[in-house]
């Protein structure tokens, strides 16, 4: 949904296309333009073609293996786990601050549009579009539940 809104506004974007303003996101959702499963095919690397549960495992792999999980519901403590592991330090009131505004969306792309909801016919077109990355997001909430004993050692 983020990316349909995105492309039909983001003139400076070269996907950009403005005829994306004068359709539903129902349209979109049935058009070749919507989004499949970005990233199983990104982390599995392939780009093109049927997908199937080996390059979800495969992406799975490499989640668990090569990761540390930050999710935007819980952004601070996905903050603090990359502070930690990578030691950043913000030693300043003002470098703390810039940063709170980063995590509140304080950037000049943000893209506000209305959340498509569960249940709704856009819904589920969405989404057996992106069904191994709804599996992959599911399991990447699990990882980061495993990981939290990582980071609460290091405390």
């Amino acid at each position: 949904a983020s990316m349909f809104h995105y492309l039909a506004t983001a003139k400076h974007e070269p996907t950009y296309d403005p005829d994306l303003a004068h359709i539903s996101i129902e349209m979109y959702s049935r058009s070749k333009r919507v989004e499949h499963n970005w990233l199983t095919r990104f982390l599995s690397n392939k780009l093109e073609g049927d997908l199937t549960l080996e390059q979800l495992d495969l992406s799975k792999e490499v989640i668990r293996k090569k990761c540390i999980i930050g999710l935007l519901d819980e952004k601070s403590e996905s903050l603090l786990r990359l502070e930690r592991f990578f030691g950043w330090k913000f030693p300043t009131p003002q470098s703390r601050e810039c940063l709170d505004r980063f995590l509140s969306f304080g950037w000049s792309n943000k893209n506000l549009h209305p959340l498509v909801e569960e249940g709704t016919i856009a819904w589920d077109l969405l989404y057996k579009q992106n069904e191994l990355d709804m599996m992959l997001y599911q399991y990447a909430q699990l990882v980061f539940e495993e990981q939290r004993s990582l980071f609460d050692q290091a405390t």
